[in-house]
């Protein structure tokens, strides 16, 4: 590694661990799943990244408008990190950011369909969607205000997401519904962030796709138990839903997965040889509701992910494996205090908060 990178990564090490290590703990996050109001658990945001929360509560008691600001943070943090990057290692990270972009385009065109569609009022929801630049430049009022979904076509055609767009049409969506074309989007920046990987150097080339191909295998085996065994999801469905990357979709247990009748798919199968431990508990936890056994592969799943993390942490600290940990972590800490703020709310206890917050 020439001196110039090492000095790089030396700079973003000391500043994204520093960040790291101002992250909820444990105890904290248990102290937060413990409270027993919306105003409590937001006083317990003081003194860390999610104090801001508590101003914008008192301010509007709106919870949309604290998801708003998690959303303009994560996007932020993105930026900031691709500014604190040169060449090809910025044009990685602003690849990763267009995950985000992605997701707000996704609720821009929901808001369409809803509006357009459905005919329900969206004025209200608008404003809590991020209206900046993420990546592209995208004319976000456009899409939302389309008379036709061809007009959002025509908004995107400039875009990276033009071509993926113009593959439907507005009367099949109306019929389909938008699933088909989100999952379009979602490759989109997928295969767009694959195409810059392979001009990083060699080690964080390596590292970068380890890290991708786990996290498509991942993603794909949820998928594939979620739509094909939980909602029944065709066979040629469900290829189209199998982000590049990994090789689970190349596999024998992913064709014969496929091949079975829907009432035939069996996860336990699907994932014997590359996870037996999470096939050994599917076994041993017998019958039990698909939503249930769906959930238990879910979070199996996500458990491999985060200690693949914490591994990268413990590594070679000069890489950009320390880059792709930090956004693993800030991602998965919005999500738990996301996931506290509408439990809370909504009245749930903490047991069950925790089942789907951890």
């Amino acid at each position: 590694m020439s001196t110039s990178a090492l000095g790089r990564y030396a700079f973003i090490n000391a500043k994204l661990r520093s960040r790291i290590g101002s992250m909820l703990d444990d105890r904290q996050v248990e102290q937060m799943l413990q409270s027993q109001s919306l105003e409590e658990l937001l006083n317990l945001c003081k003194g860390t990244p999610y104090e801001p929360l508590l101003d914008l509560y008192d301010q509007s008691a709106d919870i949309q408008r604290l998801e708003a600001w998690l959303f303009s943070r994560s996007v932020g943090l993105h930026r900031e990190v691709a500014s604190f990057m040169s060449g090809t290692h910025a044009d990685v990270v602003t690849a990763m950011t267009r995950k985000l972009e992605v997701e707000n385009l996704k609720g821009m065109i929901r808001l369409w369909f809803s509006n357009t569609v459905k005919r329900q009022n969206i004025d209200y929801r608008y404003g809590y969607l991020f209206q900046k630049e993420i990546v592209s430049e995208i004319d976000w009022e456009r899409i939302v205000n389309a008379p036709r979904y061809e007009d959002i076509v025509t908004a995107l055609a400039r875009t990276p997401y033009g071509e993926a767009a113009a593959r439907f049409e507005g009367a099949s969506l109306a019929q389909s519904g938008l699933f088909p074309l989100e999952t379009a989007l979602d490759r989109v920046w997928v295969s767009l962030l694959w195409s810059v990987v392979g001009n990083l150097p060699a080690d964080d080339r390596k590292l970068v796709k380890q890290v991708l191909d786990r996290d498509a295998d991942l993603k794909n085996i949820i998928n594939l138990v979620r739509f094909g065994y939980l909602y029944d999801l065709s066979s040629d469905t469900l290829r189209t839903l199998m982000l590049e990357g990994g090789t689970v979709s190349s596999t024998k247990e992913f064709d014969s997965y496929l091949a079975c009748p829907k009432e035939d798919r069996s996860p336990q199968a699907l994932v014997a040889r590359r996870f037996p431990d999470l096939a050994k508990q599917l076994q041993e936890a017998g019958a039990m509701t698909t939503e249930r056994q769906t959930l238990l592969v879910e979070r199996y799943l996500f458990a491999v992910r985060r200690k693949s993390f914490r591994a990268i942490l413990r590594g070679y600290p000069f890489s950009f494996g320390v880059i792709l940990a930090y956004f693993y972590l800030e991602d998965r800490q919005d999500a738990l205090i996301r996931t506290m703020i509408n439990g809370i709310n909504y009245g749930y206890r903490a047991p069950e908060i925790r089942e789907f917050a951890l």
